[in-house]
């Protein structure tokens, strides 16, 4: 099987670390604090108009808050959505309430072209450190910010005041070693659909679907590749790996969204699932889906899972 168009796909994760200046309190579901706080803020410093529905302004084609945080009003084809190219990941030590002085760490990947985009990514979270996080309003100052992937390197210090943007690299994809069993841990929730049904228990094919989904999604939208997949033939391949074990549960997450003004329910699998037969193949796929998330809300950092028997 031919993975070369994985080499296409690029993508930056960097590591925030906020310093509270007041005891901030955050929702059970914490990502969603974050990315709500930045999408409000980055639409503040992105807007010139100040309409509260962008669909009535005139300069919407050339809006960059709704290229990035709402893609899916430019799609032309009957499809559901276009990805966010941009993914919220928080560390599962993560806690709901932060002292004064203490730091608040989180992940922050960006895809494709929307890399450029950073400056204004970095203002948002200024912005919104001067306003205020969580139910107290609390502020916090951005103590460092670091690019962890696809290599490190220092882009922000707050002691230094200069800023960097995070720098690309083409994928090094992983050859994996002769394996038959795969051990896999979704640790935040994976909502993934098959012929129309919610999967609670994901055959191996139907795990890769979802990775090459995701993958293709992000190819086509953000990082300008038009070239052909052969799905038909990974997917055949799939299909001849089967669980060996299953230690799934359903979970479910409620939000509340000030843009839409209601709460709204996020749910997945999580746990451990091991597959057995030939993996090798497959390991270059499915290293890279584990650091980009798949399935359904993605950018609050649902669908992370890890490989448990590294190789």
């Amino acid at each position: 099987m031919d993975f070369g168009f994985l080499k296409k796909l690029y993508f930056v994760k960097t590591e925030f670390s906020l310093k509270c200046l007041g005891k901030i309190y955050l929702s059970k579901f914490i990502i969603s604090t974050i990315r709500g706080g930045f999408g409000y803020s980055f639409k503040k410093i992105s807007c010139i108009n100040k309409l509260k529905k962008c669909n009535e302004c005139k300069f919407i084609k050339d809006c960059v808050y709704i290229r990035i945080f709402e893609p899916k009003i430019f799609n032309e084809e009957r499809i559901k959505e276009i990805p966010r190219p941009f993914v919220f990941e928080y560390p599962p030590e993560t806690k709901n309430v932060y002292e004064e002085n203490e730091i608040l760490k989180f992940n922050f990947i960006i895809f494709g072209n929307a890399i450029d985009f950073f400056p204004y990514f970095f203002l948002s979270f200024l912005n919104l450190g001067n306003e205020g996080l969580g139910s107290t309003r609390e502020k916090f100052i951005i103590e460092r910010i670091n690019q962890i992937y696809p290599f490190e390197m220092n882009i922000f210090k707050n002691s230094e005041g200069n800023i960097k943007l995070p720098e690309r690299k083409e994928i090094e994809l992983v050859e994996g070693k002769d394996i038959e069993t795969l051990k896999i841990k979704f640790i935040t929730p994976l909502k993934i659909k098959y012929e129309g049904k919610l999967i609670s228990y994901p055959e191996f094919h139907i795990f890769i679907r979802a990775i090459l989904r995701r993958i293709s999604l992000l190819l086509k939208y953000w990082c300008g590749f038009d070239g052909k997949i052969e799905f038909d033939e990974i997917i055949e391949k799939a299909k001849e790996v089967k669980i060996s074990e299953c230690k799934l549960k359903w979970f479910d997450y409620e939000r509340y969204s000030t843009r839409q003004k209601e709460r709204i329910k996020h749910g997945g699998i999580k746990g451990e699932i091991e597959y057995k037969g030939d993996i090798k193949e497959f390991m270059p796929l499915i290293e890279i889906g584990s650091h980009i998330h798949i399935g359904k809300n993605t950018s609050f950092g649902l669908g992370k899972y890890i490989i448990l028997n590294k190789f």
